[in-house]
């Protein structure tokens, strides 16, 4: 199949007799290059391994998951929107990228129009969804150099004096809404979508958008109108939640007391109609999540507490106390207790809303939580549900203003009637409070007073779904899937900050990972997460990558299909391969909750893994990488029988190489009543020299042996003379001058042991940890922990791995 594309893309051309050009991986076929990208040219499918190009011919290539990036002979990057076809890979990634554009961080999905708009530094782009190589819209949203030159004025850098885009949103069928940094000088405005030329009707963006994209918000549309969490001044230190409509004097906001917001960083904005809830009766409900800093009651510790704050829409402020202040801003604490009782999740990353179809069921958020220690590389995963919430806001307030109870609950006898902070309902109507203008003055003065509640959110199970002390979640995006059975299993979508994908699903009150993915060439954190049918959007730094969530294809057997415990997924007998079932049942099999293979799966012919051979030399450390095929499987090794010292791993198996470590080692992984091996190496010497024979290892021992003895014996006989001489010295010194012989002697520290060294591992590992994105056969190559003692250079069956002075192969 032939793609024609009329824009720039990363490929690579048969030069012919111009100047080669070196590539960042081995080449294939000839040489890379880049031409003009005003020219249509075809993109065709070919195999990646001894490719050979016809002259002329414009061929994209794909090696792991990247394309090949290369410089052209003028020196000129033209990249645009680029499938990626992985002919021996899994060929579920498409990446968009522009050359000299960067923070692909907002990202809008526009189903009626199946558009993504895309919100970059100084740039705006419409990409058709999925991704098809149509040639992308583009708006560029420059700041004036004038504008620029009075940023850096200020002190503030290069890179920071641009236009970062913080917002887009749909305004209306026609128009979206989009503000943006500016350079330290927030401006909004709004794009015809139809032409989508320009940003028109430019204003002051102060109070919706940050200064800087460093400044945590968030923001949501809900009627028409944009509700926004974000800072009001240059310095970032007045936090303001907003109802951005009319002018600005005329928002609704929130109070600048302390109690209110102090020092908050937000993560997210969700809108919930009452439609979602089954309530007539209801008003629009605005949830704002974020971490706030607060003082522990009990001391003057300074913690960062996370925490969810409700307006409603259809707050008009009071007339006489709090005007043009919400008079429905109620907040509390959301728990997620981690290994520490809560304080080790007490940051809040990022909160994911998954909307069931009208009638199926309630909303419900998702949230990463981190903990505020440094060193402490912690992340959970919770769910709540809003109901939960609402219960909590529907209960005791805690006393922030008085001393003598601060801290404690607001005891029911003290609290006004209407009740403070409640939504205006019918109910209230017919009490003739037709509005928040009507309220009385103590129960506005109440709820100005006690915006916090006493009682925190719990977690929906009572317990965190998933808790990791090695990856670090950012960004997080769920969706409800229909298994073959017809029962409905929560995926959640969890990016790290290394630019890796974790699918996970829920099944019970347990989250498994079922597979991690590297998105992009180079570790990068995943900045947004958008999800459009069956593709998953992420946005970076450098791309937009499109992940197929539906590539069933990457399992190749009965037997994984069953262990990877998919929803999407199914085994068809029929075509003898792992398919994405779309309700259809006939000859399809699939096992979610306990992935019996014995009993679904024929007995399938033993697999030979591929045998990898890792060249070693004399006294190093190694690491075997093993990853199991799901996170159910539990694994064990084989290893020659004459190994002395290994050390099993969560990341695989460490042994010290020696002459009787050298052979072959297997690791089985068993689930389901099904075991196989998913990773084999072959340990050999890396050349003649790492090779002694067992005779020359013997004559050495025995040499060494009696060296050693040699050599202790005159050492004893030297410290005893030594001993002897000094003892005397001292007794002479007493008679002089009456030295304490129990004290150390002067210049001298005494030790009860001796001063505790780090150990190689401790420093290497999370550097080796680091470098997991590419491997051989889905898992990490093994990797040295001590450095070697002779400057051998390591190879993998042909491939180079590490001198002795690296850490990681």
């Amino acid at each position: 199949m032939d793609l024609v594309f009329s824009v720039g893309i990363e490929y690579c051309q048969h030069l012919g007799q111009t100047e080669p050009v070196k590539p960042r991986v081995p080449p294939v076929g000839n040489n890379c290059g880049l031409v003009n990208s005003s020219l249509e040219f075809k993109l065709r499918r070919v195999p990646y391994r001894n490719a050979v190009i016809p002259e002329g011919e414009v061929v994209a290539r794909a090696w792991g998951f990247s394309l090949h990036q290369a410089v052209a002979t003028k020196k000129q990057w033209l990249t645009s929107l680029s499938p990626v076809f992985l002919p021996e890979a899994d060929s579920y990634l498409t990446r968009f990228a522009v050359p000299q554009t960067y923070s692909y961080s907002v990202l809008l999905v526009d189903p009626a129009s199946h558009t993504l708009y895309v919100g970059a530094r100084d740039t705006i782009f419409a990409l058709s969804l999925p991704f098809s190589g149509e040639r992308p819209r583009r708006i560029d949203w420059m700041v004036p150099e004038a504008h620029r030159q009075n940023c850096r004025k200020k002190g503030k850098k290069e890179d920071e004096c641009h236009n970062f885009v913080q917002i887009l949103a749909i305004a209306n069928a026609s128009h979206l809404l989009t503000c943006g940094t500016f350079a330290f000088d927030p401006k909004c405005g709004v794009i015809d979508v139809s032409s989508f030329q320009q940003v028109e009707r430019l204003e002051s963006g102060r109070g919706k958008c940050p200064f800087e994209p460093a400044q945590r918000s968030a923001a949501v549309m809900a009627g028409g109108v944009l509700y926004a969490a974000t800072v009001k001044n240059y310095l970032g230190t007045e936090p303001i939640i907003t109802r951005a409509v009319g002018r600005a004097e005329d928002w609704i906001r929130t109070d600048t007391l302390p109690s209110w917001l102090n020092a908050p960083a937000f993560v997210a904005a969700v809108a919930l109609s009452p439609a979602e809830w089954g309530d007539e009766d209801g008003d629009d409900e605005i949830y704002f999540f974020f971490t706030e800093t607060s003082r522990a009651f009990d001391s003057y510790e300074r913690i960062k507490v996370p925490r969810v704050a409700r307006v409603c829409a259809g707050d008009l402020g009071g007339r006489k106390t709090l005007q043009q202040r919400w008079t429905t801003f109620l907040k509390a604490d959301l728990l997620c207790p981690g290994p520490e009782h809560g304080r080790a999740s007490s940051v809040l990353q990022d909160v994911a809303v998954l909307r069931p179809e009208l009638g199926a069921g309630t909303p419900i958020f998702y949230g990463i939580f981190s903990s505020q220690w440094e060193g402490a590389a912690i992340s959970a995963v919770c769910a709540f549900r809003p109901q939960d919430i609402r219960t909590v806001l529907n209960g005791p307030f805690r006393e922030l203003k008085h001393d003598c109870n601060r801290g404690l609950p607001v005891m029911d006898n003290d609290v006004p009637q209407p009740r403070p902070g409640e939504c205006i309902t019918n109910n209230m109507k017919l009490r003739h409070f037709g509005s928040s203008l009507s309220l009385p003055d103590r129960v506005l003065t109440f709820i100005r007073d006690h915006p916090l509640m006493d009682r925190p959110v719990f977690p929906a199970d009572g317990h965190p779904l998933l808790v990791t002390t090695d990856t670090a979640y950012l960004r997080v995006v769920a969706h409800r899937v229909t298994s073959l059975s017809g029962k409905e299993y929560d995926v959640l979508y969890l990016g790290t900050e290394d630019g890796h994908l974790h699918r996970a699903v829920r099944i019970g009150a347990q989250l498994s990972v079922l597979e991690d993915l590297a998105l992009f060439p180079e570790p990068q954190p995943v900045e947004n997460m958008k999800l459009y049918h069956s593709w998953l959007l992420v946005g970076s730094r450098t791309e937009v990558t499109q992940v197929n969530t539906t590539n069933c294809g990457r399992l190749q057997s009965c037997s994984e299909c069953i262990l990877a415990q998919d929803p999407v997924c199914a085994w068809s007998f029929r075509l003898d391969e792992c398919v994405a079932h779309a309700g259809e049942h006939q000859g399809l099999v699939q096992d979610i909750e306990s992935a019996d293979v014995s009993s679904l799966c024929p007995k399938e012919p033993g697999e030979r893994p591929v045998v990898f051979e890792v060249p070693v030399a004399t006294a190093a450390h190694v690491v075997l990488p093993c990853s199991p095929s799901s996170a159910w499987a539990s694994c064990v090794w084989h290893q020659p029988s004459g190994v002395t010292v290994l050390t099993p791993r969560r990341d695989g198996l460490e042994v010290e190489v020696t002459p009787g470590a050298m052979g072959a080692y297997a690791c089985e992984c068993q689930e389901g009543g099904a075991a196989r091996v998913v990773a084999a190496y072959s340990l050999v010497w890396g050349s003649q020299r790492d090779a002694p024979s067992r005779a020359h290892t013997v004559g050495a021992g025995l040499a060494g042996f009696f060296l050693g003895v040699l050599a202790a014996s005159l050492t004893l006989l030297l410290i005893g003379r030594r001993q002897q001489r000094r003892r005397q010295r001292e007794l002479l010194a007493r008679d002089k001058v009456g030295l304490d012989l129990g004290a150390p002697p002067s210049g001298t520290t005494s030790y009860s042991q001796d001063p505790p060294s780090p150990s190689p591992e401790d420093e290497r590992l999370p550097l080796a940890l680091a470098k997991r994105g590419s491997g051989f056969g889905g898992f990490s190559p093994p990797f040295l922990l001590d450095p070697c003692p002779s400057p051998a250079h390591i190879r993998l069956t042909g491939a180079p791995l590490a001198t002795c002075d690296e850490t990681s192969i």
